[in-house]
């Protein structure tokens, strides 16, 4: 036989749970210690997504909201510091009570916050980032560096809207003591989730310029807003510098981590202000004090060595003229024989020359004579040979023109049957006036016939 079965809707079901947990819940609080794996703002109220892990494993996970008003509240007591507790990883203990809403489900309604956990939970951590910055030998970089006697190169980096950025400004640029800073800024957020990744660029970036120290600054704020300059990257950062770093974050009683790794650090940014130009004011006194000592003790002294100065100076001059006396003599002596010597080095060398100039003269001679005796010769020859040759061929060259001559001459073609016809003395072929009736002369090689033209016809 079936079982008989108890059906009940969806929504019948959740108002059976909400009128149980309303029973059994509604009037208590409980706190509850949780991890935050997701925070939310929206229209003032918050909402939070709660975890709780063991062993690197979650166990546990729940949805929480605080209202509006309940949120202004909390935040007023905790010194606005509340919306810093509420963010991504911290740890947070919590006043609830347990809601069931038949659509949106089971949900912690937060009403109060004790901020202890959390402030222990940022000191472990603060603990955790020391330890592990002293393993891995970065610790104390930073005070193996050596600041300048004098720094005026600075590189700022800090919030440019803040008062502290200013104050420290103002203070650097606007003291009675020195004021001769060159300033490169770099702006960044000083809070919130970009904070961290904006500082550690602009530590990084500051290595490229040309500056005596890097200034780090913030105007103060709560614990929770000063947490972010415990960041391992932060102090990481700065204890890689290859720059001093000075840190001026602006709290009143616990170091942050980024004022642990630095060079040196001051309470407040205009602290770091003084300290920059306190430092050179006195580094400029000690310096004219030092000048001024030197140029006492050296006054004293060449008072106190002004006699004996004269008397050596005296019997100085006195030593070098008996020296230069002496040595005088010594000069003559040497001049007087170094004549001697050149004179009769000049007289050996010019007869070696002459004789030189001889020889030479004498194998010029035979060089010459045995030259014109074979080399001009054969000369002679080649051109005798050359010049026979060159008028065999212009004489060919004069036969060939006397017979091209021969064969243009006109009584030669004459002879050869050839005529010669003109009219008025001009040749028939450059006549132009009228052929008819006109006196023809022909020249042949035996006669000069004389005739009168009758008829022209064109010769085709």
């Amino acid at each position: 036989m079936e079982e008989k079965r108890n059906i009940f809707s969806l929504s019948a079901l959740n108002q059976s749970l909400e009128r149980f947990i309303r029973d059994n819940f509604a009037l208590k609080n409980y706190w509850v210690i949780a991890e935050i794996t997701k925070a939310q703002e929206k229209n003032g109220h918050h909402y939070l997504e709660l975890a709780d892990s063991k062993d690197g494993k979650r166990v546990a996970e729940m949805s929480a909201n605080m209202w509006f008003s309940t949120f202004n509240r909390v935040n007023n007591q905790l010194n606005n510091e509340l919306r810093t507790i509420f963010k991504h990883g911290n740890k947070v203990l919590v006043n609830v009570r347990i809601e069931f809403h038949p659509i949106y489900g089971l949900k912690l309604n937060i009403l109060d916050v004790d901020p202890t956990i959390t402030y222990g939970e940022l000191e472990k951590q603060k603990k955790e980032t020391i330890e592990r910055l002293k393993k891995e030998g970065l610790y104390d970089l930073q005070q193996e560096l050596k600041l300048p006697a004098i720094i005026k190169k600075v590189a700022l980096i800090g919030s440019v809207n803040t008062s502290g950025y200013r104050d420290f400004l103002t203070e650097l640029m606007e003291n009675r003591i020195f004021t001769n800073f060159k300033v490169k800024e770099f702006s960044v957020s000083v809070q919130g989730d970009r904070a961290t990744k904006e500082v550690v660029n602009a530590i990084h970036e500051a290595q490229e310029y040309n500056v005596d120290v890097i200034v780090i600054v913030r105007g103060g704020g709560s614990k929770m807003d000063l947490n972010v300059f415990n960041a391992y990257e932060i102090a990481k950062s700065i204890a890689e510098s290859r720059i001093p770093v000075i840190t001026g974050i602006g709290h009143e009683t616990d170091d942050v981590v980024a004022d642990l790794v630095a060079n040196k650090y001051e309470i407040t940014p205009t602290a770091v202000a003084k300290f920059l130009y306190v430092r050179a004011g006195v580094f400029r006194n000690e310096l004219q004090s030092a000048f001024d000592s030197i140029l006492k003790i050296s006054q004293q002294l060449i008072a106190s060595n002004k006699d004996e100065f004269t008397h050596t100076s005296k019997y100085l001059v006195h030593y070098t003229q008996n020296i230069i006396r002496e040595n005088n003599n010594l000069i003559k002596d040497c001049v007087h024989q170094l004549h001697i010597g050149v004179t009769e080095l000049i007289e050996s060398e010019k007869s070696k020359l002459d004789l030189s100039l001889s020889k030479v003269g004498s194998n010029a001679k035979n060089i010459i004579a045995l030259k014109k005796s074979t080399e001009l010769n054969a000369r002679l020859d080649v051109v005798h040979m050359l010049s026979i040759n060159n008028i065999e061929r212009n004489k060919i060259g004069l036969n060939n023109l006397a017979d091209l001559l021969m064969l243009l001459n006109p009584e030669e073609l004459l002879k050869k049957g050839y005529t010669i016809s003109t009219i008025n003395n001009i040749d028939l072929i450059n006549y132009e006036g009228e052929l008819e009736g006109a006196e023809l002369k022909t020249l042949s090689s035996e006669h000069l016939i004389t005739s009168k033209i009758t008829e022209v016809k064109k010769h085709e």
